[in-house]
């Protein structure tokens, strides 16, 4: 069991790990978000866009450790059952020994001590139980659309007092133009506004 022991002290400490790294990119996407300002400051869209592709990253990748880090927390919580669950059996089996004497006597008092030992064994696995639970249920999902770039770059030039619409030229609001499903959103649009001017 000491080698079990010895994994569980490994997952937690990869854990600590992983949220450091997490918090590491939480401070580089910072960065990188700065950088966007100033780059839209100086009208400087290129640049702008490579920043927030960046910062973009760098909050995925945060995500992503922490994720990670759940995942690994979880596995401890298991490897923590098992230690427990191992050091509960033997409590138990000495409670059992225990037992079989008291019920031999059929003194009332020791055996109501008995249980009481016996239930509080088990909610203490409840409460270990119930913390590996509680870690499993948060881990979360994110995907990484174009999209995200965007709107970065919008919420930037809004901090900055600028309107990012007047200062690029129509049809370069896309990295390498615009996808085909902003196409044809843009295209739905048009035909939508059409159709409420008829009416």
């Amino acid at each position: 069991m000491p080698s079990m022991e010895k994994n569980l002290f490994n997952l937690k400490f990869a854990a600590k790990e992983l949220q450091r790294n997490a918090k590491k990119c939480d401070k580089e996407e910072k960065v990188e978000k700065a950088k966007v300002k100033k780059a839209i400051q100086k009208g400087n869209m290129e640049v702008a866009r490579i920043h927030a592709e960046n910062a973009i990253r760098q909050k995925n990748q945060s995500v992503n450790f922490l994720r990670m880090s759940a995942r690994v927390d979880a596995v401890a919580a298991r490897v923590q059952t098992a230690v427990t669950m191992n050091q509960v059996t033997k409590s138990m089996a000495g409670v059992v020994k225990g037992m079989d004497a008291t019920l031999k006597s059929m003194n009332l008092e020791k055996i109501s001590a008995l249980m009481d030992k016996f239930e509080h064994q088990f909610e203490t696995l409840d409460v270990q139980t119930a913390q590996m639970e509680d870690t499993m249920s948060s881990t979360t999902t994110l995907t990484t659309p174009q999209n995200q770039v965007d709107s970065l770059l919008h919420e930037m030039a809004d901090e900055a007092g600028l309107d990012l619409n007047m200062e690029l030229p129509q049809g370069q609001t896309g990295s390498v133009g615009t996808s085909v499903a902003s196409a044809e959103q843009d295209e739905l649009s048009n035909r939508l506004a059409k159709l409420r001017d008829q009416m």
